[in-house]
């Protein structure tokens, strides 16, 4: 609230060499961060420390005693802790109150004793520059249903944006609702600004993964522009049937991003990460994620998130 296809021409990659030296990894511990503000109310901070290569994990590595600092355009904020899991917040991180705005600029500071200090900064982005939302029936399917997002970017700043779509399916039988809700993989075959495959990258076994569907771009090829994506994704009509008391209806809502450089960075590292198959299979180096956290590890990185109202489904 995510194709493989195996061809003996990987064959010839096996010979391809990939050399880690151990010597050039710092083997310290180090603090971990990873905080995402925003225009929502609460800023999560989770704070941990690494595992240095060669020791022994000794399970949770959160960190209750850390001396940590949040400011907004150079202004203190509290912080608090949460110890258990709630209804909006993870068991042990850090959290500050407050929506921030388009071009606030965050900073947070963290030091525990025996460790060395981290700090990492991000800004605000301004909102999703939405213009018009619209399902469509795809032409000559009956079973598969297009959203189309059109916006229009800003021809003067560079800018990152992402969009998820969830669908909650309400299955009633004999009076009671089963309903669930899923993230929505997208089929991008006539989406070129994210489907970013070319033939050989399938027959070299790359695909075209989004982590945890969030689907990301950035404003390169459209500089200015409006522009509409056309996004295609599996459709059931709703319908209810008096012979055995079952209906069934769906519904959409959609999220949609506009990201700050960091968290369209450490996404796409992660999409990279996600969609690197020969990799997963010992035939290609794995890409590093990526960290903007300054005597540490992780991510600080700034968003505006916006979302639809409930859209029922499409009755054709």
């Amino acid at each position: 609230m995510k194709a493989i296809i195996y061809l003996s021409l990987v064959v010839c990659l096996v010979s391809c060499n990939y050399e880690l030296n151990l010597d050039e990894v710092d083997a310290k511990e180090k603090l971990v961060l990873y905080c995402f503000p925003s225009n929502s109310d609460t800023t999560i901070i989770q704070l941990s420390k690494s595992t240095p290569i060669g020791q022994k994990h000794t399970g949770n590595t959160r960190i209750n005693n850390a001396d940590v600092n949040l400011t907004v355009n150079g202004k203190v904020q509290n912080i608090y802790w949460n110890k258990d899991s709630t209804a909006s917040l993870p068991a042990q991180c850090y959290y500050a109150l407050g929506k921030w705005n388009k071009d606030d600029i965050i900073q947070v500071r963290a030091n525990v004793e025996h460790l060395p200090a981290i700090t990492a900064q991000t800004s605000i982005p301004d909102k999703f520059p939405l213009k018009e939302i619209r399902l469509e029936p795809l032409e000559g399917s009956s079973s598969i249903l297009q959203v189309q997002v059109t916006f229009k970017d800003n021809a003067v700043t560079n800018d990152y944006y992402g969009i998820r779509l969830v669908k909650k399916e309400i299955n009633r039988t004999d009076d009671e609702a089963f309903v669930s809700f899923h993230s929505v993989e997208f089929d991008l075959k006539e989406e070129p600004l994210l489907n970013n495959l070319a033939d050989l990258d399938e027959i070299f076994m790359f695909s075209n993964k989004y982590f945890h569907n969030l689907y990301i771009w950035n404003d390169e090829k459209i500089q200015g522009q409006e522009y509409t994506l056309h996004l295609a994704m599996d459709y059931q009509k709703d319908f209810d049937s008096d012979w055995n008391d079952h209906s069934y209806k769906a519904e959409y809502k959609i999220y949609l991003y506009a990201l700050s450089p960091e968290y369209f960075k450490y996404l796409h590292a992660l999409n990279k990460l996600n969609s690197n198959d020969l990799g997963s299979h010992g035939f290609s180096s794995i890409p590093l994620n990526f960290s903007n956290v300054n005597g540490g590890i992780g991510v600080v990185g700034g968003y505006q998130i916006s979302e639809t109202e409930w859209l029922n489904n499409l009755h054709r």
